[in-house]
């Protein structure tokens, strides 16, 4: 048989992998687990395949034919939906054990991609839920300031699904929930809870840190997949500021400043780690996980929060160094189980370890650089400073501790592909 009659199949294949390298790109999966689970379905169909994802768009081609036989595809890269991921990574994984018809992957592609986030009222449930949570970890002993983090953030976790419906961007969404998240610390300062605006303010925006993009841009590096990296990174950051700028806003009416110092909080154990449970049940909710899984982040995010309150209560660790033994316990624990359980890694690992996020200190690094733009003096670039390193170096580390272990996989696998 001559090549051209063989490029009607050659295209179906590739359009058939294209297709599901989108879904699992678009969806929140890792780039190492999209490009080894192309290499799986391309022996399944029997036809070759190398798959090279971008922020924008995803290429597959031939590479038989030095690329001549080459598709395109747009991709947006921004949201998690790990259900759609689940459903396709167990066909692929049964595709790489044996031949497979190309109208069977389809199918599976097809009923993925109809798969629908986590309901409205969950959402919205887990949004404050998770907020009064992280409020808790962070120090909160007021019910009045930990139900008035729960409604801010239900109520941003709502209007973020109403612009959803009506197409609104999720940069939009995520600046109406962070405007909404400051005034809820105004209006912490005008009943009476001067003291904890600042932790009212910011707990509702935690939900919105973009988590797994920043892991994920972590394992990029690592992989020194340096454009999709940056892009990664680069998003986050973006949504970082968005976050910060709807706080101030939400908090300028009431001239209720975000501090850029606090005492630190001394939560008791058990408080610690049942509020880091109820954390890490909720955070699966926002990336649409099969609830029979969210038993995992709950256990392994609870005992690495208590991994993370021994480090610093009994042995003074600095809070990086903390949060990078936490997360290595995190990553060494469910690194194998997402890939057995077909799981995107960075969301089940964010959703444990949520708690470790540096939220507070990012955002007052924001605010103290604004500012530094209206002539703050030489103790608010200190305290800049200092908030900035805590933040940057804790993001390090925790990205590094739940990415090593992933890399460590990540080679296994390919020596067994190469066998």
């Amino acid at each position: 048989m001559t090549r051209q009659d063989n490029r009607p199949d050659t295209a179906g294949a590739l359009t058939t992998i294209l297709r599901a390298a989108q879904l699992l790109h678009d969806s929140g999966q890792s780039t190492s687990m999209t490009v080894q689970a192309v290499q799986r379905l391309s022996r399944g169909l029997g036809q070759p395949a190398v798959v090279i994802p971008g922020w924008t768009s995803i290429t597959v081609y031939d590479p038989r034919g030095g690329g001549a036989q080459a598709l395109i595809g747009q991709t947006r890269p921004v949201g998690v939906t790990m259900r759609r991921v689940a459903t396709l990574m167990r066909a692929v994984d049964e595709v790489g054990r044996r031949p497979v018809q190309r109208d069977d992957i389809e199918r599976v592609i097809d009923a993925a991609g109809r798969l629908a986030p986590s309901s409205t009222p969950a959402f919205v449930a887990a949004c404050g839920v998770g907020a009064a949570a992280l409020a808790v970890v962070f120090g909160a002993t007021d019910m009045r300031v930990v139900a008035l983090v729960a409604v801010a953030a239900a109520l941003g976790g709502a209007l973020r699904r109403a612009l959803a419906r009506f197409g609104a961007d999720p940069l939009l969404q995520t600046f109406v929930a962070a405007v909404v998240a400051g005034a809820a610390g105004t209006t912490a300062g005008q009943v009476g809870l001067q003291s904890a605006a600042g932790l009212v303010a910011v707990c509702p925006a935690m939900v919105l840190v973009p988590g797994p993009q920043i892991l994920i841009g972590a394992m990029d590096l690592l992989a020194a997949r340096m454009t999709l990296a940056i892009s990664r990174l680069g998003y986050a950051l973006l949504v970082l500021a968005t976050i910060a700028v709807g706080l101030m806003l939400g908090l300028w009416p009431g001239g209720q400043p975000l501090p850029l110092t606090s005492p630190p909080a001394a939560v008791p154990f058990v408080v610690d780690v049942l509020a880091a449970g109820v954390a890490a049940a909720c955070y699966p909710v926002f990336f649409s996980m099969p609830y029979r899984l969210i038993g995992w982040p709950i256990a392994v995010g609870m005992a690495a929060h208590a991994l993370h309150w021994w480090a610093i209560t009994t042995w003074h660790a600095s809070l990086p160094v903390a949060a990078l033994l936490a997360c290595l316990l995190t990553g060494a624990v469910l690194t194998p189980m997402a890939y057995l359980r077909h799981m995107p890694f960075a969301a089940v690992g964010f959703a444990s370890v949520v708690a470790l996020v540096p939220g507070m200190y990012v955002f007052r690094t924001v605010v103290g650089v604004a500012e530094l733009s209206a002539g703050a003096g030489e103790r608010t670039l200190l305290d800049v400073a200092n908030n900035g390193s805590t933040a940057l170096l804790t993001v390090i580390a925790m990205a590094v501790g739940l990415a090593v272990p992933t890399r460590v996989r990540d080679r296994v696998l390919e020596r067994r592909s190469g066998d």
